[in-house]
């Protein structure tokens, strides 16, 4: 009886040294372990709201910084490696692989394609004078450029606050975002000067961009260990900002449009005022 047991044993030593399964896991990602939380989450639902219901609305675009320290986490790393990817980076193979669509404008009817997509991001053709070693003439060269992501350090966001009577809830939802370019300006030879440019990439709406952003991870400090994704850094609003924008009678203009400097941030802080008195106004106590 002990003989059968001991080459049962011996037996099953053997079928898991060599069972294929012992060795499924990829050693290449660098980690203990294979992450299977974030890569296979989907969004949460957001519950619907009637029109009916909702009593008081409106419309607010936000600057978001990267520079800021609580942002940071959406611009870095500058290049993919390893799952960890910048919010441009994830939006912009979205694009590449049909999952998200690029809108022109925050009204979200017409669409840009891949090709222009890649110029907003720096990857349009420029021309540059130079001189021909042979001839001594200067002539006009076309340079092709690449996309550079670690360009884009903005992020204006376009979210909508409102009042639902029905579950009495004041609340906030973001409606789209538009990654924002920041560059030096390259005179005719082709050199950078002190000039800093700002472009709007595209735009993105966020409730049809949800399902990608649910699968990247972000990284959080302190733990490498990380279970949250960009979808949950922007519903839970971990990001900062300064109003850039109300909706208002005269076209939605910007504040910069008629207050400088100080006064805009000014403008800005009164914004963000009045909408929180008016929240604490709904409450008696």
């Amino acid at each position: 009886m002990k003989k059968l047991a001991v080459i049962f044993l011996i037996g099953a030593g053997l079928f898991l040294a060599g069972s294929p399964e012992l060795f499924s896991q990829d050693l290449t990602t660098g980690s203990i372990y294979q992450k299977e939380n974030v890569p296979y989450r989907r969004p949460v639902p957001l519950p619907h709201l009637r029109e009916a219901d909702i009593v008081w609305s409106k419309m607010i675009w936000r600057m978001v910084d990267l520079r800021e320290k609580m942002n940071q986490p959406l611009y870095f790393p500058t290049e993919p490696f390893g799952s960890r990817m910048s919010l441009i980076d994830v939006l912009y193979n979205g694009i590449m692989n049909g999952e998200i669509m690029a809108y022109t404008s925050d009204e979200f009817r017409e669409t840009y394609d891949l090709e222009a997509v890649q110029n907003n991001l720096g990857a349009e053709v420029t021309t540059e004078t130079v001189v021909d070693v042979d001839t001594g003439e200067e002539v006009e060269r076309q340079i092709e450029g690449e996309v550079r992501t670690h360009e884009v350090r903005e992020y204006l966001v376009l979210e909508q606050w409102y009042f639902d009577k029905q579950h009495s809830t004041f609340g906030s939802r973001i409606i789209g975002f538009s990654p924002i370019r920041i560059y030096q300006r390259r005179d005719e030879q082709g050199n950078e000067t002190e000039e800093r440019l700002r472009r709007q990439a595209f735009w993105i709406y966020f409730p049809h961009a949800r399902e990608v952003l649910a699968r990247s991870e972000v990284y959080t400090a302190n733990n490498d260990l990380s279970s949250l994704s960009f979808d949950d850094l922007l519903m839970q609003r971990r990001f900062t900002g300064y109003i850039y924008r109300e909706s208002n009678v005269y076209n939605n203009r910007a504040i910069m449009d008629y207050a400088l400097g100080r006064d805009a941030l000014y403008e800005s802080d009164r914004i963000q005022n009045a909408i929180f008195d008016f929240e604490q106004d709904l409450w008696e106590y």
